[in-house]
């Protein structure tokens, strides 16, 4: 027996294995493979696409979101403020906290961007 007869043959797994002949023990790891050489699953179309196009810089932005307790959520965010502050990172924008839709609405969000000034 193969080790493409243990993964689960979803349309995404069997095309994976039409482009690439690769050995692996994990769909992941196939996955994974293709994506370091430039395919890409594109979830609407349901097939894998190929990308050469060349790599843009990196980001300099780092962009968090935090979830906790309506109750927490401001601490949470300032305590995480302090931290990444304190590593070089620039706070530019921190959202207000926005309650959660039930069944979650003891929960809020905070949404926090920084620049990395190291790079």
């Amino acid at each position: 027996m193969s080790w493409v007869n243990y993964m689960k043959q979803t349309q995404k797994y069997s095309q994976a294995c039409q482009i690439l002949t690769f050995p692996h023990t994990s769909q992941d790891e196939l996955y994974q493979e293709l994506n370091r050489l430039g395919w890409y699953w594109d979830s609407k179309k349901k097939k894998w696409i190929r990308d050469d196009s060349p790599a843009q810089e990196a980001s300099k932005l780092i962009k968090i979101r935090i979830w906790a307790s309506a109750k927490k959520v401001e601490q949470a965010a300032e305590l995480f403020v302090e931290n990444a502050e304190g590593i070089g990172l620039k706070l530019l924008e921190k959202s207000e906290a926005y309650p959660c839709r039930p069944p979650n609405q003891n929960d809020a969000r905070i949404y926090l961007t920084f620049e990395d000034l190291e790079e």
